[in-house]
């Protein structure tokens, strides 16, 4: 290392420190506290790895969606949702980072799937990262405009793996180690990680819906509940950003469910506290043990036995 560059190692941390304490002409207090912040933010580490992304915004809890044309007579999917989403429950800032694909995260492999709750906790756990939050695995889905799909307002035509035919599936196979793997080969419908290169969020992140349903944990929201399924998976569903499916426990396993990773960012950057509350609206005093209102969201049974 030549003088320069020592000199500029040394003085560059403590930048910021000497442009606050210095006196400065108030002409140039702007573009000294613009170089400042520069340093600072030059100083800091990246947010997140390369293969997650970075979500900053605001979530929230209860959205009201208006259908403005189905898909089919008789169908619950809509194909085409009115852009002027109504929240109705205080908003909550959050950010974090979200792996860009199911579990592993790697393009070209198959998602895993017919994993437990517990196993992807365990999973994601073992690269120093966790499930993620229902409420944050939703707002990395429907991006900051609170879109119903991560692409947009239209359904059709879809740029993810969804409204594939189902497959009967034989539930002794499943449940038996010896036929398994057999038995989930031929209900197989999912596509290699990286198919869909249009399916994805305004935050960046892929296949979100459709593809595998995908595990997310819902402890901030319910002390019953604390297992959930969110985005649907490649059969005849709903696949929103809002889907989710409650009605299955932190054991369970089926041959289309899979997950994907969640993580604190690594810059120590933290989201803003929420705005001081008002008084309770009727939703909220509806609201769950954690003061979560009950969904006005799309909540299923899954189709199939799923």
């Amino acid at each position: 290392m030549n003088g320069q560059n020592m000199l500029e190692g040394i003085w560059e941390p403590l930048l910021p420190i000497l442009l606050a304490l210095a006196p400065l002409p108030k002409a140039a207090n702007f573009d000294v506290l613009a170089l400042a912040s520069a340093a600072v933010v030059k100083a800091l580490p990246a947010a997140c790895p390369d293969d997650m992304a970075l979500v900053d915004g605001e979530f929230c809890p209860a959205v009201a969606y208006q259908c403005e044309r189905f898909v089919g007579d008789g169908s619950p999917s809509c194909a085409e949702y009115a852009k002027k989403p109504e929240c109705r429950h205080n908003v909550v800032s959050k950010r974090f980072c979200v792996d860009l694909h199911e579990w592993p995260n790697q393009v070209g492999e198959r998602p895993k799937v017919f994993v437990s709750w517990f196993d992807a906790q365990s999973l994601c756990e073992s690269r120093g990262k966790r499930l993620c939050q229902r409420s944050e695995w939703t707002l990395a889905c429907e991006g900051p405009k609170r879109a119903p799909y991560p692409y947009g307002w239209r359904r059709q035509p879809s740029p993810c793996n969804v409204s594939r035919a189902p497959i009967p599936f034989e539930v002794d196979d499943l449940t038996n180690p010896r036929t398994r793997a057999r038995e989930l080969e031929r209900l197989w419908q999912g596509d290699p990680i990286g198919s869909h290169p249009n399916c994805v969020s305004a935050y960046g992140v892929f296949d979100m819906v459709g593809n595998v349903d995908e595990w997310t944990d819902n402890r901030e929201e319910s002390r019953q509940h604390v297992s959930t399924l969110n985005g649907g998976y490649w059969g005849p569903v709903r696949n929103t950003c809002r889907l989710t499916t409650k009605t299955h426990g932190p054991d369970f396993q089926f041959y289309q469910i899979g997950f994907r990773c969640c993580s604190d960012p690594r810059d120590g950057l933290v989201a803003p506290l929420p705005p001081e509350r008002s008084g309770a609206s009727e939703l909220e005093q509806r609201a769950g043990p954690a003061g979560w209102p009950v969904p006005l969201a799309e909540e299923r049974v899954a189709p199939d036995g799923a």
